[in-house]
């Protein structure tokens, strides 16, 4: 009798730690599926200025994303699909990077 109990004990404690295991393995899962997706929405882009205005690219695609006069401009030409814009170095969002480059032409 002891023995069946002692059985039936670890035989319950493999399966707690399947299911232990199983449950990181999704949650590992989702994360991965989170940060892919998160990192997909972001968008290198290349700002080009010519006669008096701002030109946006997508670095990788080369495709044009906007175009305008002023920064505030250019960002609210932008597509709202959700994505984020961001300069060529990826340190700043784009509306900053116009901005300093609107400053710069100003002087």
């Amino acid at each position: 009798m002891d023995l069946f109990v002692i059985f039936l004990l670890l035989i319950v404690a493999v399966f707690v730690w399947q299911y232990n295991q199983y449950k990181t393995w999704e949650k590992n899962q989702r994360a991965e599926m989170l940060v892919k997706e998160f990192f997909s929405r972001i968008v290198s882009c290349k700002i080009e200025k010519r006669d008096g205005q701002f030109f946006l690219y997508n670095e990788i695609t080369k495709q044009f994303l906007a175009q305008g006069r002023t920064a505030k401009e250019v960002y609210n030409n932008l597509p709202n699909d959700n994505h984020f814009y961001m300069s060529i170095d990826g340190r700043r969002e784009i509306l900053e990077e116009l901005h300093e480059i609107e400053a710069k032409c100003m002087q």
